[in-house]
């Protein structure tokens, strides 16, 4: 029961859920995840592979991740 989908791997943070420049609103709005820094964020950033801590070469400006404050 403790595999419930078939691997044991740990869970992974993703940058999204906590940084301060994920667009929620328009997300919900448009269904495709978005922030400023990126129009479509990537999947390697939504799926917790990458933090987003340095610029990547498609992004719409040198923004990265920041936690929000709350």
């Amino acid at each position: 029961m403790s595999d419930i989908i078939g691997h044991n791997e740990p869970l992974k943070k993703i940058a999204c859920n906590t940084c301060k420049h994920y667009l929620y609103e328009n997300s919900l709005k448009r269904i495709i995840p978005e922030c400023k820094a990126f129009y479509i964020i990537p999947d390697d950033i939504l799926c917790g592979d990458n933090m987003h801590t340095k610029p990547l070469p498609d992004q719409k400006n040198n923004i990265v991740y920041e936690p929000e404050n709350k």
